[in-house]
């Protein structure tokens, strides 16, 4: 009989990730992926906690699997970042769930589920340290980019962030592992790798026989695949080494996410950051002297515990300098474990509500007009998928977001001119398609 699996994602990029692995182990051991929960046999939630709400929309999920075991035999695990912080203690709030897993060791997934199919009504929690690199099948969502992992956890211990206590240390993967998986994604016809980790400019700090992240972007960049990405960057990591690897190759695209959190010396102490907003600005600056075009993304935190009103317009006042692509902004909440959890979280709501609409609004004016700006251009877009009302679209080499008028097919480079422009896209006509020679 064939069994059904449903998997559901919360998080960030490296857990989508995670899910395509769990989804290739449970391949192999016979299942199937659904889209549909009501026909599941087991379902896996693949879980984050680096904010309060996500870990909130969890729990209100498990209760849609309370009303389904009410009705057939369905087996559900929770997995990643809040299981792995939360442990057993989930078990006992959740009657629900049959088993925990953390955030490495996906192998173990298969034999914990045939456990539970032999042995109706055990409940198993399977937490351990995460270490290593999880080396297994993924099923990739994407028939375009395929997400490889270089880096797995984190050292720094940023005071707000719980990824370390979820995620382990910083572990370097082995490079010539990566470099396999680049070169098999390419001859699977991928056109584009985004290089994961929760901060790839630390890469081989931990192995130094593995060489530095510039290192290893320069051997990806050999290998012939359309476009690299990477994320996420960390301020303090970047190094001149990287900036200038950019710049030497066509195929390594045009973008950066260099997570700011705030403009203000002050808080940026407070957050253990290791860096000022001189230094970040520094940053910027020189990678747009190298790298001519570049579009910088970030994430800032608001209502950070002190955060007052001038260091708000400290915030504010570096948007305006350093011109952002795009924003993700975030009302701080307090997470578990992490030093500012031992803080009063000072901070009113609604105040942290009205500072987090302040910073959008400034970004909006600033997305528009950069985005403006390439009305009456010619932009090379790599499809990656088709709106509601059908209409290819794609993202340029700097990571803009393009929505063509004409055809396209998905994993296609084709050439758009831009008549129009709004705070999300650029909105064009297709005037030819392309090959890729590197990336453009």
């Amino acid at each position: 009989m064939n069994k059904l699996m449903y998997v559901e994602t919360w998080g960030c990029q490296m857990n989508i990730h995670q899910s395509e692995g769990i989804v290739g182990v449970l391949e192999q051991a016979g299942f199937t992926l659904t889209d549909s929960l009501a026909d599941a046999d087991l379902v896996i939630f693949n879980t984050c906690m680096v904010r309060q709400k996500a870990e909130e929309k969890v729990y209100g999920r498990i209760g849609a699997v309370v009303e389904q075991k009410r009705v057939r035999d369905v087996i559900l695990g929770v997995g990643g970042c809040l299981a792995q912080v939360r442990g057993e203690d989930l078990l006992k709030r959740f009657k629900a769930i049959d088993f925990l897993f953390g955030s490495s060791d996906l192998a173990t997934i298969p034999k914990i589920v045939r456990r539970l199919e032999e042995r109706r009504g055990d409940r198993v929690s399977h937490i351990i340290r995460p270490s290593g690199i999880d080396e297994v099948p993924h099923n990739r969502k994407s028939k375009v980019s395929a997400m490889v992992t270089i880096t797995q956890g984190c050292s720094n211990f940023c005071s707000y962030c719980v990824v370390p206590f979820a995620r382990g240390p910083l572990r370097s993967r082995e490079p010539q592992a990566i470099l396999h998986e680049v070169e098999e994604a390419v001859r699977e016809g991928y056109q584009e790798v985004l290089l994961l980790g929760q901060n790839v400019d630390s890469y081989g700090t931990d192995a130094p026989e593995y060489g530095s992240f510039a290192d290893l972007l320069e051997r990806i960049a050999r290998t012939g695949v359309a476009r690299i990405r990477f994320t996420s960057s960390h301020p303090k990591d970047m190094s001149v080494g990287v900036l200038e690897t950019i710049a030497a190759h066509d195929n390594i695209c045009n973008h950066i996410h260099l997570a700011c959190q705030s403009g203000s010396d002050r808080i940026l102490s407070e957050m253990n950051r290791g860096y000022t907003r001189r230094e970040f600005l520094a940053i910027l600056a020189e990678a747009r002297r190298l790298i001519p075009g570049i579009n910088v993304t970030t994430d800032l935190i608001v209502g950070y515990p002190g955060e007052t009103e001038q260091d708000f317009e400290e915030t504010l006042e570096l948007i305006e300098s350093a011109r952002f692509g795009s924003i993700f902004v975030a009302m701080y909440s307090p997470r578990p474990l992490t030093m500012s959890s031992r803080l009063e979280d000072d901070v009113p709501p609604g105040v942290k509500n009205e500072r987090l609409h302040r910073v959008l609004d400034l970004q909006r004016g600033i997305a528009i007009s950069q985005n403006r700006e390439y009305i009456g251009r010619e932009v090379n877009v790599l499809i990656e998928g088709r709106t509601r009302d059908d209409k290819p679209y794609g993202r340029t080499d700097d990571h803009r977001t393009v929505v063509i008028d004409g055809e396209g097919k998905i994993g296609e480079f084709v050439f758009v001119s831009i008549d129009d422009a709004t705070t999300a896209a650029l909105i064009g006509k297709r005037v030819d398609s392309m090959v890729p020679q590197g990336a453009q």
